[in-house]
């Protein structure tokens, strides 16, 4: 989806820093850290546990999507999503939308960066085919009419869509261009789901929340981590999880291999961590 003029007039001057004023008269209401993706790995899980933590609070609704589409609606709109956790050390927000390959947030990091430099971003990624699946699975339980899964790779829309979120890093690099790797903490769906407690407490570190043990524990569900947004959740379609065709799974791991690699070097993990 594209910029309408009004959206782009506001984005640009946005980018040019005309809107310093309004944002300096926030003051605290407003984000110090921003879980940027990627969509169905876990964010949404994410946002619903951590306000459990007397430090963090998520802004209602998780997903702002201020940063592109919804730039328009002003800072005063934006501020006050915040303003309820003012008092709180940390704050936050999990617009998904923000990693994507869409045109209408492509300016997002240099709209972060140019308003709130000290930013902290969380990205969460997952086995970049399954991450695949899900999504498509979510947008065919939104909108019937996507086409079927076998069409992933003939489909423009869905080839730019759901396999361009799965390239991790090279939306990770839009982010690098503005914030330094010591703002940026990459975890993993399948680290969250084996060793919630260590990896949460990473995160926690990184976002300087206490990571008192009491607290760890007040994000988990009897020690495991909780489980939402789960495909047919919110009154979606509940779509069965579709086959790869050999041929289609080639294709697929051809675009995405390659910077898979490279984000599981980035993080320092193996490259068998996901199946490619």
């Amino acid at each position: 989806m594209g910029l309408n003029r009004r959206l782009r007039t506001v984005i640009d001057a946005g980018l040019r820093g005309d809107h310093q004023a309004d944002v300096e008269a926030l003051g605290k209401r407003l984000p110090n850290f921003i879980i940027i993706g990627a969509a169905k790995s876990a964010t949404t899980t994410l946002t619903t546990i951590l306000p459990r933590h007397p430090d963090i609070f998520i802004s209602h609704p998780k997903e702002p999507k201020f940063f592109g589409r919804r730039y328009d609606k002003g800072w005063e709109w934006y501020g006050r999503l915040f303003k309820p956790g003012k008092s709180c050390k940390l704050r936050g927000e999990g617009s998904t939308m923000y990693a994507s390959a869409l045109k209408s947030f492509a300016q997002a990091p240099a709209l972060m960066h140019r308003y709130l430099p000290e930013l902290k971003l969380v990205y969460v990624v997952r086995d970049p085919l399954k991450r695949i699946v899900s999504q498509w699975r979510h947008r065919k339980g939104r909108q019937p009419r996507t086409r079927d899964f076998q069409h992933l790779m003939s489909s423009r829309h869905l080839r730019r869509l759901v396999v361009g979120c799965s390239l991790y890093y090279e939306r990770l690099q839009s982010f690098r261009q503005f914030y330094p790797d010591s703002q940026i903490h990459c975890l993993t769906f399948e680290d969250l789901i084996a060793a919630p407690r260590p990896t949460l407490t990473g995160l926690l570190t990184f976002l300087g929340a206490s990571t008192a043990p009491e607290q760890v524990e007040l994000l988990l569900d009897q020690g495991a981590l909780p489980r939402v947004n789960e495909a047919g959740d919110k009154g979606r379609i509940l779509v069965a999880e579709p086959e790869w065709s050999d041929k289609l799974r080639r294709q697929a791991l051809e675009v995405v291999r390659p910077d898979a690699e490279q984000m599981l070097a980035y993080m320092g993990k193996p490259l068998n961590s996901w199946e490619l």
